[in-house]
Parts: structure tokens; sequence; C-alpha cells
């Protein structure tokens, strides 16, 4: 007798699908399972050209205004440790190396 539940099954089918969505995004083959990645990266890339231009556009002001001054948004942020420049900015190189890495991912 299989002891096989939902959750196993489901867990499965949601492997393959990751599967899927990898294979179609490094392939450049639009998929259902691809395309909210699709969104989202291209999304990124709005984002990035507005700020590095005078483009604006709704959805890009909070960036643009987090970069003007991040101390607005500090409240929503855990209090820093005590000498927490230097490992903000090891923070800051880990995130943009994860980032990076995240876009190869998704495409």
């Amino acid at each position: 007798i299989l002891d096989i539940t939902d959750e196993d099954l489901r867990a499965r089918f949601m492997v393959g699908v990751r599967n899927i969505a990898a294979v179609s995004l490094s392939i450049g083959y639009p998929t259902a399972a691809s395309a909210p990645h699709s969104i989202v990266n291209g999304f990124k890339r709005l984002l990035a050209i507005a700020v590095e231009t005078d483009y604006d556009f709704p959805e890009a002001e909070m960036t643009k205004e987090y970069l003007k001054d991040p101390s607005k948004f500090a409240s929503a942020a855990p209090a820093a440790p005590a000498g927490g420049g230097v490992e903000e900015k090891k923070e800051e190189a880990k995130k943009e190396e994860s980032e990076e890495e995240s876009d190869d991912d998704m495409g």
C-alpha cells in the first residue's frame, strides 16, 4: 500500500512546474509557468530605466523616493546594530549579488 498523501503529490507537481518555468525562461519560450517571472523581470527593468533617466511613471515614484532619502523608510526596517555601516555595505553587496543571481534564475 502506498503512503502518498495529497501534500506529496502537490509538492511533486510544483517541482515540475518550477522546472518548466526555469526551462521556459532559459530558452525564451513563454509559458503559463514562466509568464509571472517574465512580467516581474520586465517591471524591474522599467524601474531601472526610470531611476537612471528622467522618465517617470506612478509605480516608480516610491523607488525614486527611497533612493533619494532612505531615512523616510527607516521606521519600517528593524533597528541596525551599532557600527552597522560596514555591515550595511556587505549586505548591499550580497543583495546585489543575489539580485543578479535571481535575474539569472528568472530570465
